[in-house]
């Protein structure tokens, strides 16, 4: 019997309202520079596939994965053709940008399923390959407290597929993994990922099914 659901953050409950070249490109502007939001986008594509993930590590890594979101800025200007001066000040400000207000936004139906899994009594967590900022970024949402464990990747040491961060997510619950249903997007991370843990999964696409699918899979 599930007890627990726990979804994924950016692309399951959360999406950003421009798209991350755009950000880039608005940031730059204040250091005195027009970088084309289509052109710093595509270099955003290409730098998120290529970077490899941040190594595990046996804890909390010391820099909240702030390094690596270093480089992968550093990776998209630089493909995108363009340099920047004073580039730290820069990145500063990009990073903070992704942790403010009227960045983020819910997907419309997030609400709705919350209200009716507490009305059902199922524990609600988080397991994301996120960092600290993801506090934050649900609590300008309102969501923060709908959520009993936030499990991040950056204070686990390790991020999904990694059976390791569902099995933290059972550890902090006191439930075992197969009493949790995991909800995401993604294909390897989430889904195949819960299910080589031993969790139940739930795999949405916002685009032809809600996240109202997954009551289906509440059912004994």
């Amino acid at each position: 019997m599930i007890r627990v659901v726990t979804f994924d953050a950016a692309g399951t409950l959360i999406r950003l309202v421009d798209p991350p070249g755009s950000t880039y490109a608005e940031t730059a502007r204040l250091f005195g520079y027009n970088l084309d939001p289509d052109r710093v986008q595509e270099a955003f594509r290409i730098a998120w596939k290529t970077l490899p993930a941040p190594p595990e590590s046996n804890g909390p890594r010391p820099d909240d994965d702030r390094g690596w979101w270093r480089q992968l800025v550093a990776k998209t200007i630089d493909h995108a053709g363009y340099e920047i001066d004073r580039f730290d000040d820069y990145f500063t400000e990009v990073y903070e940008n992704f942790a403010r207000p009227g960045v983020w936004e819910l997907f419309p139906d997030v609400q709705s399923v919350i209200r009716e899994l507490n009305r059902l009594k199922i524990r609600l967590g988080v397991i994301s390959n996120f960092d600290r900022r993801l506090y934050d970024v649900l609590l300008h949402l309102g969501i923060r407290d709908a959520f009993e464990q936030v499990i991040i990747s950056s204070e686990v040491g390790a991020q999904k597929p990694a059976a390791r961060i569902f099995f933290e997510a059972a550890r902090r619950f006191e439930v075992g993994v197969h009493e949790i249903l995991h909800v995401g997007d993604e294909l390897e991370a989430d889904l195949r990922g819960a299910s080589s843990a031993g969790l139940q999964a739930f795999l949405v696409n916002h685009q032809t099914a809600t996240l109202s699918g997954l009551f289906s899979r509440l059912s004994p």
